[in-house]
């Protein structure tokens, strides 16, 4: 089911399945790419524009991981994305949708687990707003990662190299890549040209996204080399970050990510994941992101 939300010549429309931004406009300006597959991987995995991963962001060693003694099978990107959340609050301009743990989701995910998102309009862009919430009796691990597939308005004669992504602060000047199916161990040396920017390309994700880590920036500008700033993506402090596009694509995802895909020396036990987030039992952890547009 889709809901539509609307702030003067701003509006949004929000899928149950997944929770999922699926149209932001302004007038007849589309914001976010209206295609699919958006992955920050090597090839499409099928996410929408703007999917949610949660309880685990990317990929896992072996499809799963264990807790308590046994394995759980858990699809790459976890499960949010497929699920039907639950419309529980509405407003003017904004919305509620929550997910619960239930037997199949306690199949993969054996948590006792509440996922909220909150859709707000505001007079310059969207603010998107999680809440998860331990509802069990013991500490709950888990990681969450949200992404903005966003729309490149191609001129005649232009393509992603006249598009760039500006950080608002200095970076470490490494990146890590997929190995294989998983990620890299090891950063890889990267160069951030122009300065605090990515600049976009055919060749620039040729080896998939570029996944950066612990970073210091805080807003994200999407930037035309001749006309400036589309948008800003503001990530709520998240510790990490995926960019990714394809030759020849009209668009580039910006995922901000508290975690990120494991890697070949990943542990395989939950609790001990290194990105994992561990929420003591009864406590709730707030996170989320605003899109400013102009």
């Amino acid at each position: 089911m889709l809901h539509h939300l609307r702030l003067g010549d701003l509006s949004a429309a929000v899928t149950s399945v997944g929770a999922e931004l699926r149209s932001l406009r302004r007038g007849d300006d589309k914001y976010l790419w209206q295609g699919s597959g958006a992955d920050c991987g090597t090839e499409p995995q099928g996410l929408g524009s703007a999917a949610l991963q949660f309880p685990h962001v990317g990929r896992l060693r072996e499809d799963g991981f264990a807790h308590a003694g046994r394995f759980y099978a858990l699809p790459p990107h976890g499960i949010a994305g497929s699920s039907q959340f639950r419309l529980i609050e509405r407003a003017a301009h904004s919305l509620t949708l929550t997910l619960r743990a239930d037997s199949h989701t306690r199949e993969c995910y054996p948590f006792d687990f509440e996922l909220r998102v909150t859709f707000t309009l505001r007079s310059d862009g969207l603010v998107v707003d999680y809440r998860v919430r331990n509802r069990g009796l013991e500490r709950m691990a888990f990681s969450l990662g949200s992404q903005a597939s966003l729309a490149l308005p191609l001129r005649p004669g232009e393509g992603l190299a006249d598009w760039m992504v500006g950080f608002d602060c200095a970076e470490a000047p490494e990146v890590y890549r997929l190995d294989g199916r998983l990620l890299g161990s090891l950063p890889q040396p990267f160069e951030f040209k122009p300065r605090q920017s990515v600049q976009l390309g055919s060749q620039q994700f040729v080896a998939g996204g570029l996944v950066f880590k612990n970073i210091n920036s805080r807003r994200l500008d999407l930037l035309h080399r001749r006309h400036g700033r589309r948008l800003a993506l503001h990530t709520g402090a998240a510790p990490h970050l995926c960019l990714w596009s394809r030759p020849g694509a009209e668009f580039v995802t910006i995922a901000p990510w508290y975690g990120v895909d494991d890697d070949a020396q990943t542990p395989l036990e939950l609790l001990a994941k290194p990105a994992a987030i561990l929420l003591p039992a009864g406590r709730a952890f707030v996170a989320g992101y605003r899109i400013e547009l102009g």
